[in-house]
């Protein structure tokens, strides 16, 4: 059983003991005695039932806030590892000098093709190089030079 799964357990054993406990409290806190053993019995048996499902309904709605926070842990660390994985910079730039050919392609107008060729040309000592070194127009480096650097 792994910690998740104890976990959970152990709280649906709480509360299910918290519910027998006070349902059993219930039962004698009436103020009419019972007229026997066997309704007493019979009292303690519907109050410890009424306290399992009440339990059970704890323990489901524990179990969807735990897939809950699960994914979004799990969102979180997808985020975390795609951030570091990226070659690009905080500023949100592409860096032509250490971009994936992925990374090159997300920029407007730039191809997978183009992106390779981006690739096969580097190093890059200023972004311009890519209209100097005839990869790009001056019109298509202008669409992306905000978005891009040489480093």
């Amino acid at each position: 059983m792994n910690g998740k799964s104890a976990g959970l357990n152990q709280i649906w054993r709480r509360s299910l003991t918290v519910a027998v406990l006070l349902g059993l409290g219930a039962v004698s806190a009436c103020n009419t005695p019972p007229a026997s053993d066997q309704q007493l019995q019979e009292q303690a048996a519907k109050a410890t039932e009424a306290a399992k499902k009440q339990s059970e309904e704890a323990l489901a709605e524990t179990r969807v806030a735990a897939a809950n926070a699960e994914r979004a842990v799990n969102d979180v660390a997808a985020g975390v590892k795609q951030g570091l994985d990226s070659k690009t910079p905080p500023g949100g730039r592409v860096d032509l000098n250490s971009a994936s050919e992925a990374d090159l392609a997300s920029l407007p107008g730039v191809s997978a093709g183009k992106a390779a060729q981006i690739i096969r040309h580097r190093p890059y000592a200023s972004t311009h190089d890519l209209v100097k070194s005839g990869l790009m127009s001056e019109g298509q480096f202008e669409a992306i030079a905000g978005k891009i650097t040489a480093q």
